[in-house]
């Protein structure tokens, strides 16, 4: 992996029911659980007008808690090539690159949600 492609730490993904895309332009949907490993770090939000009465809630910070918010587990992990088929538990990750493009002067940055393979999923890759 070089600067420019980065994995984000291991979230454990339990789903509990699957909902297949419905036509080519459907993502289908996921009923889920995400498990954050303890290093991932929190910041209060306010929900509302803190002063009409509103609440502040706790979020998460890291790129998967992005994903979730912005785009769906679903989306991501088909646009990924890892879509989930099926219930059960797995073990998920962000991962992102960025390309330089000489005649633009510019990068493109790229990014998503994955299903680890079983044996990433262990410390140290070992099986």
């Amino acid at each position: 992996m070089s600067d420019s492609e980065w994995e984000g730490e291991p979230h454990t993904l339990t789903v509990h029911s699957v909902t297949p895309p419905d036509g080519p332009l459907d993502n289908g949907s996921l009923d889920y659980d995400l498990e954050h490993p303890a290093s991932c770090r929190q910041e209060e939000r306010a929900c509302w007008d803190l002063a009409s009465g509103g609440a502040v809630l706790l979020e998460y910070t890291c790129e998967l808690a992005y994903y979730e918010r912005e785009c769906d587990f679903a989306f991501s992990l088909r646009y990924s090539g890892t879509p989930i088929t099926e219930p059960g538990t797995y073990q998920i990750q962000s991962w992102g690159q960025k390309t330089y493009y000489h005649e633009f002067g510019a990068y493109e940055y790229d990014g998503g949600v994955g299903v680890m393979e079983p044996d990433e999923a262990l410390p140290g890759g070992a099986s």
